[in-house]
């Protein structure tokens, strides 16, 4: 199977089900502050009203979930990270460097926000940063390709794509102030829908999933699903929404039957008042996969590079619409692509994503 690269803006086993068996709307609704859930998230059981989720900060993983990850010297799917040349010749110094944030329904949306932090990899290395607003994840991977793009936030199912095809080197993750990291994949369903409790009552239904590519809304599904005994496609129908916010909205109205999304995508959509997450339940729920992976392209000069890393390793945006804009993420961690993206990979290689330039079309 071939994906090409749309979807979303980390973990290892699955979260363990409750009672349910289980593993891991309306517009305008009931803040989720506005009752007392009982929802414990070390101990996990579903079905749970997403409100409940969302009240106990469930959306996201924390970075001890990231420094237990196991260790890996490779990647086991793909390529690993290039290397930067050590002939000066084959180095990469612009006279300006290029800044893209993941892809949006409005290209140019990230542009005010990311600005403190441009304005920081400016003074750490000496060159003018501009903001390069892309329309798709195979946009912005072709223009790292072609060395048009040279610091970039990639979507978590195309952060691969990214690696094999366009050079790029992986080297951050947004955290919060109390080290809340990633998101999950839930799988939702309409509160009052008693004929689905758990994933395997998905048989028979029309279930949505984003966009080929998305990492929560169809690769991981598609691999994480079939391991429990159900097979996206086989056991239920699979009807692409084009996007999470599309996917859940579309399960509020009853369009679908359910649908897997990704947990902070659709936290944002009810924080906006679009959708009543007490009238949504989650009947299952993943581990938190890692989020946008911040990279620059292999090529570059080390003092770019270096320059780059302190940017965003070095300078707290707690204070700045960064931190507003991404539910408190103002900090960033360090990573090893290897590691934190090894479920990711694990999902590709169980989809049998290949990474080629001709895949790169939506």
């Amino acid at each position: 199977m071939t994906f090409g690269l749309s979807g979303c803006i980390t973990g290892d086993k699955q979260t363990s089900s409750g009672g349910s068996g289980a593993e891991g709307g309306e517009s305008g609704g009931d803040s989720t502050s506005s009752k007392s859930y009982d929802f414990d998230p070390a101990n996990p059981e579903f079905p749970q009203p997403m409100a409940a989720l969302i009240q106990s900060g469930f959306e996201t993983g924390s970075l001890s979930d990231l420094k237990n990850m196991e260790t890996r010297e490779e990647p086991r799917y793909g390529e690993p990270v290039k290397e930067t040349p050590s002939s000066e010749s084959e180095l990469l110094d612009p006279d300006k460097l290029a800044f893209a944030m993941t892809p949006t329904e409005d290209p140019a949306a990230y542009r005010t926000t990311m600005q403190p932090l441009m304005d920081n990899i400016a003074k750490e290395t000496g060159k003018d940063v501009e903001y390069f607003p892309l329309q798709s994840y195979a946009s912005q991977v072709e223009a790292m390709r072609s060395e048009r793009l040279h610091v970039a936030g990639f979507s978590t199912g195309p952060t691969p794509f990214a690696v094999n095809l366009a050079g790029a080197v992986p080297f951050s993750l947004q955290v919060s102030d109390e080290g809340d990291f990633g998101y999950r994949l839930w799988l939702a369903t309409q509160a009052d829908n008693d004929d689905i409790d758990a994933l395997e009552d998905l048989e028979g239904k029309r279930v949505a999933h984003s966009e080929p590519s998305s990492n929560s809304g169809n690769q991981a599904p598609r691999a994480l699903f079939a391991n429990q005994g159900v097979v996206p496609g086989d056991d239920y129908e699979v009807a692409y929404s084009g996007g999470h916010e599309q996917s859940v909205l579309g399960v509020a109205n009853g369009d679908y039957d359910a649908a897997p999304v990704c947990s902070t995508c659709v936290t944002r959509v009810a924080n906006s008042g679009n959708l009543d997450p007490s009238k949504i339940k989650v009947v299952w729920a993943s581990n938190p996969f890692p989020t946008t992976s911040f990279t620059y392209r292999y090529n570059l000069t080390p003092e770019i590079q270096e320059g780059i890393r302190a940017a965003f390793i070095d300078y707290d945006y707690s204070d700045t619409k960064i931190a507003e804009t991404f539910e408190g993420r103002g900090k960033f961690t360090e990573i090893d692509y290897a590691t934190a993206y090894d479920i990711i990979l694990q999902i590709q290689e169980n989809n049998g994503v290949e990474y080629e330039t001709g895949n790169l079309g939506e």
